[in-house]
């Protein structure tokens, strides 16, 4: 069975401040929402947003330094 790798990039505003905690001693975790809006018209014209909550879960890496 072959394995591919799924890229998803989320545009949004973090909803608060992220919550890291540090795992095994070594690997650090950052939890998050992450705000994404959606802006449309519907078919009477009028223009409609919608905003989306995302759970962001975020593993070691340096962006995890940047967040503390």
């Amino acid at each position: 069975m072959k394995y591919g790798v799924n890229r998803v990039t989320l545009v949004g505003n973090v909803g608060e401040v992220p919550r890291v905690t540090e795992r095994d001693g070594e690997a650090f975790v950052a939890n998050f929402p992450l705000a994404t809006n959606e802006f449309y018209k519907n078919k009477e014209g009028e223009e409609v947003s919608k905003t989306e909550w995302h759970r962001i879960v975020y593993m070691s890496g340096t962006f995890i330094s940047q967040l503390m």
